[in-house]
């Protein structure tokens, strides 16, 4: 990393000895609109919907790629570094954003850390699926402080008295222990929080006051528009928890346990076939527990992200005989998405239209 830096900072004071002495001849541009970059979609679109026309928003994860593995190059340090501000998660969600943020402090570019605007819940532990499976409290929390979690945190397993031969069958080239994790890790805190539409209005208000900040000239324009789309979080909460009052069953079966604000708020319990890193893998053991888990509960579907089928969850779909259904897990765009220009909201909707079926067997 150090190495990294250096070479970052090295193009960085090469940009400083570049720009004019008289920074009103930055031009019309820089003075008219703020420059954002963000790390994931849901920013990006919220901050253009807050911003409108007064604002240039781009995110640096390209189409398709995941946050968890991108390496930002040396020009996307320097756009950042001439830009006006930089929006990422936080939580341990994007390993480079450290680097962009260290690299950058000594430039005039206002940092926001998304997720430092809500409070977070605890991850799940890696594989801990929550599979006791008694009565849960479906109802949305009415009050959005700073809660503890960390009781939440431990999940019990189900005994697999007399069934695992037959998964454990299916599965046996998988490895005992721990599976295989390739250096990627969240810290103690879930950092998908954008999933929930609540604390989404935190994160956006947020966004909307660092707007204010760069262009206090323009507040009532922001506070409008922050208004609307606040409009649009509640009616979409709204609309998540009808889906599960509706709903036959309070569990489905996921490809990467990335979920858990919608069983904190929701009640919807996710299995996790993986972690909650789409890059960790689970032991033969998990396996097997997740296939028994599933079994007992008379799961019927398993969701996948898109354009990502890991080969474990395939192995759990075919043991289970199970349909395939697709959930958007929202931090970066299909080229499906961009050429349907999806935003945010109806990606979420079509996210609770999989919900729908997946918790109805």
């Amino acid at each position: 990393m150090r190495k990294y830096l250096m070479i970052a900072s090295a193009f960085l004071l090469a940009l400083g000895a570049c720009q004019p002495a008289d920074e009103s001849q930055s031009g019309p541009s820089k003075e008219d609109t703020i420059t954002v970059y963000t790390t994931i979609f849901p920013y990006e679109d919220w901050t253009k919907k807050i911003g409108g026309e007064f604002v240039e928003v781009e995110n640096i994860v390209p189409v398709g790629a995941d946050a968890h593995t991108y390496e930002p190059t040396p020009q996307t340090m320097i756009d950042v570094a001439e830009a006006d501000a930089f929006i990422y998660n936080g939580a341990s969600l994007e390993p480079f954003a450290d680097k962009i943020t260290s690299a950058v402090e000594d430039y005039d570019v206002v940092t926001l850390e998304a997720s430092a605007a809500t409070d977070l819940i605890a991850r799940e532990h890696d594989h801990e699926h929550g599979n006791e499976h008694d009565d849960h409290n479906h109802e949305a929390e009415d009050e959005h402080g700073h809660h503890d979690h960390n009781e939440e945190d431990g999940h019990d397993h189900h005994d697999n008295e007399g069934e695992g031969d037959s998964a454990t069958a299916t599965i046996d080239d998988h490895e005992e222990e721990g599976g295989s994790h390739d250096g990627h890790h969240h810290g103690d805190q879930d950092p998908h929080v954008w999933l929930d539409p609540i604390r989404s209005i935190e994160m956006a208000e947020a966004m909307k006051d660092m707007l204010v900040e760069l262009k206090p000239e323009q507040e009532a324009y922001f506070n409008d528009n922050f208004e609307t789309l606040k409009a649009q979080f509640e009616e979409l909460d709204a609309q998540m928890q009808e889906m599960v009052n509706d709903a036959s069953v309070d569990t489905f079966i996921v490809s990467h346990a990335g979920y858990g604000y919608w069983e904190e708020r929701y009640g919807i319990k996710q299995i996790g076939i993986a972690g909650i890193s789409s890059t960790d893998e689970p032991s033969q053991t998990q396996l097997v527990e997740t296939v028994e888990t599933a079994k007992k509960l008379g799961l019927h579907y398993v969701v996948f992200e898109p354009n990502i089928t890991p080969s474990v969850a395939k192995v759990v779909q075919d043991h289970l005989g199970a349909e395939a259904l697709t959930i958007h897990p929202l931090e970066a765009l299909t080229q499906e998405d961009e050429q349907a220009d999806a935003d945010y909201f109806s990606i979420m909707e079509n996210n609770i239209e999989t919900l729908r079926t997946a918790l109805n067997n």
